[in-house]
């Protein structure tokens, strides 16, 4: 390994997280919520620290192993989440460990919290977060590429984690342009909308943020649906499905090829999902809860329906207390999450279509055992190696899954609160049925059970294997 090359990178990056600290900062003496010193205090130390870190391990580049790779990307947003928690704990209204926890939840854009309330610059804080984080840490590693030496290429393939990965440009550095112009102007529009929606300026700007990162953070404390507009909840909708699109979609489309964007078989697949667990939706909330209201029905399915597919998280009503069916119709959007490419969480679009062609060719083989199928996304035929890579996966977000659980379940939290928890946090979308959508359950935790909840957040963030094979004692020999 390269500690030099490492540590350099790591204090680039905590240079940076406490530079943006000085923004809500700013805003904190703006309007005198009394905050200011909870983020100056940090953004300092880091701006320090980080930036001698990164001078004293300057020097010339060297050959970069990918465990290097690996390690650099785990632990860099290891270390923004440090460094992220200090606001929150000189604020006085967290311990070190929930402060950890609360920003966690933020870079990794879960969304999961322990308070229902907060400060205007603790607010901005935590939209902030979500937004860096939704692009992806890793964006920095590939700015200061340059300076450190080492090819970017390793360490986008390390972040993306996602199947059948295409770059938009020759050069992974313009790739990397070319995903940050296209999320800024995407959070610039949404912000825009939110205001001629209705939205204060203050509230635009964080949901604008926390939209496209699709973290599901909100000023306030009962969420969208405090603000009761169909002009805002149709906006965010619009909002999230947009960000839970595959970024390089809309690079297609800039260059032209609209067609092939607009007909990508996953792209399809998503949308195909979202509108038909809306009608199915709109149909039981009709009949079962809201007989009286097919629009209000048709209005909370939609909505609902975009924001656990893209794992944003935010609600416009209590759908704990849905019927069963829309329940569970939520719960498996959750999973599958959006597309890949994308800042959402879950297994991803592609990743389900692919294992349930995978599913239909083996019953086909059953029945003709001498027939050769390909496997194919849209025309391309997906090699044999991508077909075994994704059934591993599966297995491992499924063990993942129950380990979590039994985790959460070892620190007697009741088995279905124990479940909905690892399930939110595995899919960073924040939210389940049962207590683990409640602030007030998170809070109530012991300190063990929210690092367990924090290693669940950053395996659904980096998709498993980038941080499970540092765990390996293969990983660390030789």
């Amino acid at each position: 390994m390269h500690p030099r090359i490492i540590a350099n990178v790591l204090g680039a990056v905590v240079a940076a997280t406490g530079a943006a600290m000085l923004i809500p900062a700013a805003l904190s003496r703006l309007v005198s919520d009394g905050y200011a010193g909870a983020f100056f205090l940090p953004a300092a130390a880091a701006l320090l620290a980080g930036t001698l870190t990164f001078a004293l391990s300057r020097g010339r580049g060297a050959y970069l192993s990918i465990r290097d790779v690996f390690l650099m990307v785990v632990l860099g947003w290891v270390a923004v989440a440090i460094v992220g928690s200090g606001p929150f704990v000189l604020s006085g209204l967290m311990s070190p460990v929930e402060a950890f926890f609360n920003s966690m939840a933020g870079f990794t854009t879960t969304g999961v919290s322990t308070v229902k309330s907060a400060p205007p610059s603790l607010l901005l804080w935590r939209s902030m977060s979500q937004w860096v984080g939704g692009i992806g840490i890793v964006l920095l590693f590939v700015a200061v590429a340059p300076l450190v030496g080492f090819g970017a290429a390793q360490l986008y393939s390390a972040e993306a984690a996602t199947p059948l990965t295409e770059r938009l440009t020759p050069r992974i550095r313009d790739t990397a342009k070319v995903l940050v112009y296209i999320y800024a102007a995407l959070t610039a529009g949404l912000a825009a909308a939110l205001l001629v929606a209705g939205m204060g300026l203050f509230d635009a700007v964080n949901h604008a943020l926390t939209t496209v990162a699709t973290g599901g953070y909100s000023t306030r404390p009962g969420s969208i649906a405090a603000f009761d507009s169909p002009a805002v909840e149709l906006v965010l909708a619009a909002g999230m499905i947009l960000s839970g699109t595959n970024f390089a979609l809309y690079f297609q489309a800039v260059r032209g090829r609209l067609r092939e964007a607009l007909t990508n078989a996953e792209y399809l697949t998503y949308l195909a999902l979202i509108l038909s667990a809306t009608a199915v939706m709109a149909a039981s909330l009709y009949a079962f809860d809201y007989q009286d209201s097919p629009l209000r029905a048709l209005r909370l399915a939609l909505f609902q329906s975009a924001s656990l597919t893209t794992g944003t998280g935010f609600s416009t009503a209590d759908w704990d207390s849905w019927d069963p069916l829309s329940q569970g119709l939520l719960m498996v959007l959750m999973a599958i999450g959006g597309c890949a490419g994308s800042t959402s969480g879950g297994i991803k679009v592609v990743r389900a279509l692919l294992l349930a062609k995978n599913a239909l060719q083996d019953a086909f083989r059953m029945v003709h055992p001498r027939a050769v199928t390909a496997l194919k996304l849209g025309r391309k035929v997906v090699p044999e190696r991508l077909r075994a890579s994704l059934l591993g996966f599966f297995f491992v977000y499924v063990a993942t899954l129950v380990a979590g659980t039994l985790l959460m379940a070892l620190h007697q939290v009741p088995l279905g609160a124990a479940f909905g928890s690892a399930f939110a946090c595995l899919n960073i979308t924040g939210v389940a049925p049962g207590p683990a959508g409640d602030p007030a359950f998170y809070a109530g935790l012991p300190a063990t059970a929210q690092l367990v909840l924090c290693l669940l957040m950053l395996l659904g963030r980096l998709e498993l294997f980038t941080v499970l094979v540092i765990l390996t004692p293969a990983f660390w020999r030789g």
